[in-house]
């Protein structure tokens, strides 16, 4: 492994004389219709592509389940097509077309568990062959133990993807704490699948890796969430001689194992040219955080904190002001040990200040648990929509109404 540690600027809360977050209101500056896609045991991860090259965005998500299939759900009918029958504890998938064809291949991971010695951790390439509404031949690329996150990034700015995956743990960590050993990030090349080390020393769980094209090169910089807080890796040379820098940005939410770090982080640019990174902290945490940089240092601000059982978070422009917004599920569920759970879809509308502004609320779904969101312009109409899935038992997408 060859990893630079290259600065720490870690992140100091910003306080502000502005309330973080309005109370939730009428007048947000979006309204959405809930639709259903599908119901679906367990959900836990959304992802969107265009599956049959009709211009349309497709809709792929898994259940951690023994015995489930890998299938995608066709707009608008929402016809479902597997593609790889009887796929076992499918945690994540990626999509991306690699071969040129206008068919994406899917990146997906298997027989996950928690527990190292319970998780094989197979990494999969699946190819439609041309016949993206018949089975797809799959391919097992790797195996690690708790893979757990899969991203395609191009990292030498060469126009050919690299595939990126993110083993929940070392093996040697164990619950409930998760901090008793180091967790690695890894990256394939496309031309032999050759595992490659980005990271190898990550303390505890990494939860969530994203790719973002941080200096307007052609190269992408991976944003990693984990409970070392958020840090960039930044890659120089390429193919086999590719090494990466490492910036820590934050160290997230500071407590104890294994309520610390971060779970998922985003980000933007604004249109005024100002970059904003959002974080739902800490791990399966409670609070949505933005991060905003003053002089060269990043500046932590909790917006929002009643988040009972935060997992992921999407960052994009939802009502076309230029400005990044915020987009959190939670995915507790109300029973009667947990009769104040929130489940659903929490949303956050920039202010043109996101470091002191006041960020408008709406909580658009109050009844699915949802374990993740995504965006995505499904209906063609120009405004990006959202689509969820997670404990609730249900695929929904929620259209983008306006005003």
């Amino acid at each position: 492994m060859r990893l630079t540690i290259f600065m720490l600027a870690l992140a100091a809360t910003l306080v502000s004389v502005a309330p973080p977050v309005s109370a939730q209101s009428t007048t947000v500056p979006v309204r959405f219709r809930a639709q259903d896609i599908a119901r679906i045991q367990g959900g836990y991860a959304v992802a969107v592509a265009d599956f049959n090259n009709d211009g349309r965005p497709d809709v792929m998500a898994n259940s951690v389940g023994a015995g489930n299939d890998i299938a995608w759900y066709q707009n608008p009918s929402w016809r479902r097509v597997v593609i790889v029958p009887q796929a076992s504890r499918v945690v994540n998938q990626a999509m991306a077309d690699i071969d040129g064809d206008g068919i994406p291949e899917v990146a997906y991971q298997s027989e996950f568990a928690m527990q190292a010695a319970n998780s094989e951790g197979l990494n999969w390439i699946a190819r439609s062959g041309g016949r993206p509404g018949g089975t797809w031949r799959a391919e097992v690329v790797d195996r690690f133990e708790t893979s757990h996150h899969v991203q395609w990034a191009d990292f030498d700015g060469d126009g050919r993807l690299e595939l990126v995956n993110a083993p929940l743990i070392g093996a040697g960590s164990l619950a409930p704490t998760y901090d008793q050993d180091v967790a690695s990030v890894f990256w394939y090349d496309q031309a032999n699948w050759r595992r490659h080390t980005i990271d190898d020393q990550i303390p505890g769980i990494i939860h969530r890796v994203r790719p973002y094209k941080w200096d307007g090169s052609d190269r992408d910089a991976l944003l990693v969430a984990s409970f070392e807080g958020i840090a960039l890796y930044q890659a120089q040379g390429s193919g086999e001689s590719m090494r990466f820098t490492k910036t820590l940005i934050s160290r997230g939410h500071v407590d104890a194992a294994p309520r610390l770090g971060a779970s998922d982080v985003g980000a933007w640019t604004n249109s005024d040219g100002r970059r904003i990174l959002a974080s739902v902290e800490p791990w399966h945490g409670n609070e949505v955080v933005v991060y905003t940089q003053d002089d060269g240092q990043w500046k932590r601000r909790v917006i929002f904190d009643r988040v009972q059982s935060g997992h992921e978070i999407a960052v994009l422009d939802l009502n076309g002001d230029g400005l990044a917004d915020i987009v959190a599920n939670d995915n507790s569920r109300v029973t009667e040990q947990r009769p104040d759970a929130t489940p659903g879809v929490h949303v956050f509308f920039s202010p043109k200040d996101p470091a002191t502004g006041e960020w408008q609320y709406s909580r658009i779904e109050t009844q699915a648990a949802m374990n993740g969101c995504v965006g995505a312009d499904m209906n063609r109409d120009g405004a990006p929509d959202i689509v969820c899935t997670g404990g609730g038992g249900v695929i929904r997408w929620y259209e983008n109404l306006g005003r």
